[in-house]
């Protein structure tokens, strides 16, 4: 099989994948490694080794070298998708563990052997630039409006110096003393909400954050996103309830809804931004929609 490789340049485990993974995997298969070198590499380096006719795509790395590995692959317009294969050597690895992926060079390397990819759902967002012209995403795992973007956006402040976690842990820190339940409006074929949220999310996994699981039944390849809404919950109550969704309970609050859909159009009277796996991608108002099975996935 040959496989392209895009390896996050700054993940902490890069020694280990040299040393324990590679030649576990170049025994078996021709692999080409590539590791990004810069914002939105990976993006780039997808899209050209999705014309350059590989059987497969791993993505070594985490939630956000995911993403881009697949808008590359799907903004390429290429008439065959490689399959994708994913290594999970980010911080917070939220779709992988969702699938029971793990760090681990046999699990990876028995996957590939059985060659028998599953069909996966993708979202799609359309939603407005910085510019204000409308563009077209691709996410795997969450997408969110509230919380999630803000804390996003303190991070890309934060001097990467800092190292992935502590970056983290300071921008929702930050977030979670400052931000305020904003303005939403959410508007499905069978159903819609108005009013002040915290956070409200779409789930083609299980968790974001780091395991914070607002869809704990959720599966992937069902072709609907689960929906989780925290409204204007009081802030010290909304903490206890992000220690009980780490814990994979569901909450029992007139001022949380889990829900269900396929298509969304989502506005604000506010600037708000909305985040896919750990990235920034537009502005609302967006529309969002369920790709169905449109990859497959070694899993």
């Amino acid at each position: 099989m040959k496989i392209f490789v895009i390896l996050n340049g700054v993940s902490r485990k890069k020694g280990k994948f040299y040393r324990a993974i590679l030649p576990a995997l170049q025994a078996k298969h021709d692999c080409t490694v590539a590791e990004t070198r810069y914002s939105g590499h990976a993006f780039q380096l997808a899209q050209e080794a999705t014309h350059q006719n590989f059987d497969c795509i791993l993505s070594a790395g985490g939630d956000g070298t995911l993403n881009q590995v697949l808008n590359g692959m799907l903004s390429a317009n290429h008439p065959h998708l490689p399959h994708l294969a994913i290594l999970p050597l980010g911080s917070g690895n939220d779709f992988a563990g969702s699938c029971g992926l793990k760090e681990d060079v046999h699990q990876l390397t028995s996957l590939l052997d059985k060659n028998a990819p599953i069909a996966t759902d993708v979202g799609k967002i359309i939603c407005g630039d910085s510019s204000g012209e409308r563009t077209q995403k691709y996410f795997m795992n969450v997408a969110s409006v509230g919380m999630g973007p803000t804390t996003v956006l303190q991070m890309e402040k934060l001097p990467r110096w800092l190292g992935s976690d502590l970056r983290y842990l300071a921008a929702i820190l930050h977030t979670f003393f400052t931000h305020r339940p904003t303005d939403l409006s959410i508007k499905t074929d069978s159903w819609s909400w108005n009013g002040k949220a915290r956070v409200w999310a779409m789930a083609n996994g299980q968790s974001f954050g780091n395991r914070i699981y607002i869809a704990p039944q959720s599966k992937s390849n069902d072709g609907i996103f689960d929906t989780f809404l925290a409204s204007d919950v009081p802030l010290l109550t909304f903490l206890i309830y992000l220690q009980k969704l780490k814990g994979k309970r569901k909450l029992a609050d007139s001022k949380i809804q889990y829900n269900q859909g396929r298509d969304f159009e989502i506005s604000s009277s506010q600037n708000l931004a909305i985040e896919a796996d750990g990235e920034i991608q537009g502005y609302l108002p967006a529309q969002i929609t369920v790709l169905p099975d449109r990859v497959k996935i070694y899993r």
